[in-house]
C-alpha cells in the first residue's frame, strides 16, 4: 500500500485543494509555489493565428512591469489568481468526512498539459522575477483550475472570463495607487490648489456631458509629470511637489474662467463645449510650454509664476477662436494627439514670451506654411 501510494506521487503533481462547481463542472483552487509556475503552466504559442490559440497574445512590454513590480515590493505585492485549464482529468482524494466534497488533495498527472486561459502575463514576469529574486519562489499564487475541453471551449473559457472584465480608469488607479511618484504628486496637487480640489474628477478618466467637474486627476498627473520633465519611473521630490503646485495655483489665478466655475456649478459643462481651456490638451500643452521656466530664476514663488503667466488673460479661448483649429482643433473637435499638444505648446510659449526648442521651431513652421 505504502509503495503504491510512493509511486503515484512520483506520477502526479499533488495540491491541497478546495472543489466546487461552476456551470455544471467541477472546477479547483489551489495554491501553487511562484517556482513552479513557470514548469507546470503553459500558454499557446504567440506566433499561432487567433483561430489556433486560446488566448490573446503575449504583450513582451508588459512583463517587465510587472517583474519590477514583484522584486521591488517582495512584502508588499498582490497577484490575482491564474486561471489554467487541465487536458487530462485529475484525480480529487478528499481529506475528511464533514466537508468530503469540498477539501482534499488534487493529483495531476506529470504528463498533464496546464494550459493557462488567464494569466499568461502573470506567468511570464513570475518567471522573470523568481530568476531575478529566488526567495519569492517560495511564494504562492492562487490557480483555478478547469478539466479541459479541448480548443474550442478553452477560447470560450477565455471570452467569458474577459467578458466583463473592466479595466478601472486612468484616475481612479492614480487616485488609489501609493506606490506610484506620478500618481503621489496628482494627489498632492489636487488637494492643494484650490481649484483643483474642488474640479477634479477622480474616478473617470473623461468627463460625462454634464459633469460639473473641469479636469481629471489622469489629467493632471500627466501635465504635471510633463512639466517636471520627468520620465516614467523617476521619482519625485518634495522640492517637484512644492514647484507643481505653486505653478498650477498661479495658473488658476491667471485663468479666470476656472475661479468662476468655483462659484457656478453650470459653467463647467459651458467651458467644455465652447472652450479649449477646459480639456486635458490644454493642461499638458500649458505643462510643456512652462517647463522651462523652472530654470529661469533661482526664487520662484506664486508671484512670480503669476507675473509670467498673465499674459494668459488676454488669450480668447473660445472655439470659435481660429488660431485653435489644426493646433488642437480638428473640424472643430477638440484633439488630444501628440502633435496637439506641441502646437498648442508652441502658441503658448510664443504669448507668453518663451523661447522654443528646435524641434517646436520645425514644428511651427510646418504648421504655418
Amino acid at each position: 500500500m505504502a509503495q503504491a501510494m510512493q509511486q503515484a506521487a512520483h506520477s502526479t503533481h499533488d495540491f491541497p485543494a478546495l472543489r466546487g462547481m461552476q456551470g455544471g463542472r467541477a472546477c479547483y483552487t489551489i495554491m501553487c509555489p511562484l517556482r513552479l509556475i513557470p514548469r507546470l503552466f503553459h500558454y499557446d504559442d504567440t506566433g499561432l493565428p487567433p483561430e489556433e490559440r486560446a488566448q490573446r497574445a503575449i504583450n513582451p512590454g508588459r512583463i517587465p512591469e510587472i517583474a519590477d513590480y514583484l522584486t521591488q515590493n517582495p512584502d508588499s505585492y498582490i497577484l490575482p489568481a491564474i486561471t489554467a485549464s487541465l487536458d487530462q482529468e485529475a484525480e480529487f482524494v478528499p481529506t475528511g468526512e464533514e466537508l468530503v466534497p469540498l477539501v482534499g488533495m488534487l493529483r495531476i498527472p506529470r504528463e498533464a498539459r496546464l494550459l493557462i486561459n488567464d494569466g499568461q502575463h502573470r506567468r511570464a514576469a513570475i518567471e522573470r522575477a523568481v530568476t531575478r529574486k529566488r526567495e519569492l519562489g517560495h511564494d504562492s499564487i492562487p490557480v483555478l483550475l478547469f478539466i479541459d475541453e479541448g480548443l474550442k471551449r478553452s477560447q470560450q473559457m477565455f471570452a467569458d472570463l474577459n467578458r466583463h472584465a473592466i479595466r478601472p480608469s486612468t484616475s481612479l488607479n492614480t487616485y488609489f495607487d501609493k506606490r506610484d511618484a506620478a500618481s503621489t504628486l496628482a494627489r498632492c496637487i489636487m488637494q492643494e490648489v484650490p481649484c483643483f480640489q474642488e474640479l477634479t474628477e477622480v474616478e473617470k478618466s473623461s468627463l460625462p456631458l454634464k459633469s460639473r467637474k473641469l479636469f481629471t486627476l489622469s489629467a493632471i498627473k500627466n501635465a504635471s509629470w510633463r512639466f517636471l520633465e520627468k520620465r516614467k519611473r523617476d521619482d519625485a521630490s518634495i522640492d517637484d511637489h512644492v514647484e507643481c503646485i505653486t505653478f498650477w495655483a498661479a495658473a488658476c489665478k491667471v485663468m479666470p474662467d476656472w475661479l468662476e466655475s468655483l462659484r457656478n456649478p453650470s459653467l463647467p459643462m459651458q467651458l467644455r463645449q465652447g472652450t479649449i481651456h477646459a480639456h486635458g490638451v490644454f493642461l499638458q500643452a500649458l505643462a510643456v510650454s512652462c517647463s522651462s521656466l523652472r530654470r529661469e530664476a533661482a526664487e520662484r514663488d506664486i508671484d512670480w509664476y503669476i507675473g509670467r503667466l498673465t499674459p494668459l488673460m488676454e488669450i480668447d479661448w473660445q472655439r470659435s477662436n481660429p488660431e485653435w483649429e489644426g493646433r488642437c482643433l480638428r473640424d472643430g473637435r477638440i484633439s488630444k494627439s501628440h502633435t496637439s499638444v506641441e502646437l498648442l505648446a508652441c502658441y503658448l510659449k510664443q504669448r507668453l514670451g518663451i523661447s522654443l526648442s528646435e524641434d517646436q521651431r520645425q514644428l511651427e513652421d510646418m504648421f504655418s506654411q
